[in-house]
This record gives structure tokens, sequence and C-alpha cells, in this order.
């Protein structure tokens, strides 16, 4: 019989797969519908805390600073990530502006900051690997800096021809900022750090039998 703890259930058909150790650099996909479902990296934590230290330094260039320049009907104004919530939200959007928030602004920070915290082994001096596992694993889901980057470009092709647009700084920042939590996405593998969790546990279980 299998080992529970190294059974899998595909994200998309619900599939219950067993995992497998794999080679350095290969990848296993469900054989049903061939989703990916994860795979074996040569990264290192060092490498990983690079990449997530490089997001966390564009974050406030991407929201704060200027994506677009506009000027329509004589008028000039900017285009800011924070500013575009901020006017959802006084429009009385107030669903779509926490949508944006959420999916635009909070979970690409905590994406990085999550697997920051693992990759740096803060997570497991302070004891918080579960919690933060879990977190990421949302925070996975729901970073979609690139749903955010088409709907601004979608929106840039209907201004072009009645407004003079310039590209703004935060635009490369924000852009550079996604591909970063996509490659993070790819590479990024907790199976180590939940069984980290595992060998923890027993001891923590015997620790409790023990007192009195």
């Amino acid at each position: 019989m299998s080992d529970p703890n190294n059974l899998i259930v595909c994200p998309a058909c619900d599939l219950l797969i067993e995992r497998k150790l794999l080679p350095l650099r290969r990848h296993a996909h469900c054989p049903r519908c061939h989703q990916h479902l994860y795979g074996r990296y040569a990264f290192r934590p060092s490498q990983l805390m690079a990449l997530t230290i490089t997001g966390l330094l564009l974050l406030p260039s991407a929201f704060f600073e200027p994506l677009l320049y506009l000027r329509l009907a004589g008028e000039s104004s900017q285009a800011t990530l924070l500013r575009g919530i901020h006017m959802l939200w006084q429009a009385n959007e107030y669903l779509v502006a926490l949508l944006v928030f959420w999916c635009a602004v909070l979970a690409p920070t905590g994406l990085l900051v999550g697997i920051f915290a693992l990759a740096s082994g803060l997570a497991t001096r302070l004891g918080l690997i579960s919690p933060i596992l879990k977190a990421v694993e949302v925070f996975r889901h729901w970073a979609m800096l690139e749903v955010y980057l088409v709907s601004l470009l979608v929106a840039l092709f209907k201004l072009i021809d009645i407004a003079d647009i310039r590209l703004g700084g935060g635009l490369l920042s924000l852009f550079i900022l996604m591909l970063l939590n996509m490659t993070l996405l790819i590479l990024f593998n907790p199976a180590p750090y939940w069984e980290k969790v595992a060998l923890d546990q027993p001891r923590t279980e015997v620790k409790h039998d023990a007192q009195p």
C-alpha cells in the first residue's frame, strides 16, 4: 500500500497520484490530464533568496512610480497601481478595488516574503514552516500580475488614439516583478519544507507524551 504522505491530488482533475523522487531537472505530469504537478530543480535556497530580494526591492517602484503618463484634452495625469485602486474605491467599485489590491499587491508581496522566509531559514528558526507554506500556497494561486498587465495594455491600446501616452518606469518594474514571480512559482518546490514539518511533528508528540 502507498504511503498516504506521498500521495498528491492533481489540481486539474483530482486524480490521486503517488509522489516519486525525480531526477534533477525533470517534471512530473498527471497521467490523465497532463497537468504539471511538480519538478525537481537544481536551485539552491541562496538563489531563491536572491530572486525574492530582487523582487522586494522592485516593489516600491512597481507600486508607487507612474506606470503611464497621460495627456488628454490638455490635462496631464499619471497612472500608478495604487492610485488606480484608490480611484476604483472612490468610484464605489469596492469589490473590484479589493480584488485588484489582493491579486496585484498583497498576493505577490506575500509570495515574495513567504518564499524568502522559507529559503533563508527564518521560518525554521521561528517554528512557522507549516503556516508559511500554507500561506505561500494561497498566494501562488492569487498572484496575478500578468492579468493586471494585460488589462493595462488593453486600456493602453484603447487610449492611444485619443491621448498622448508615455510609458513610466513603474511599468518596467512591474513587468520585471511579474517575471520574477512566475520564475519563483516554477522553481520553488515546497516538498523539502513539508518533509521538515513531518520530521519535527513526531518530536513534538514525544515531548507532549513525556509530560506528566
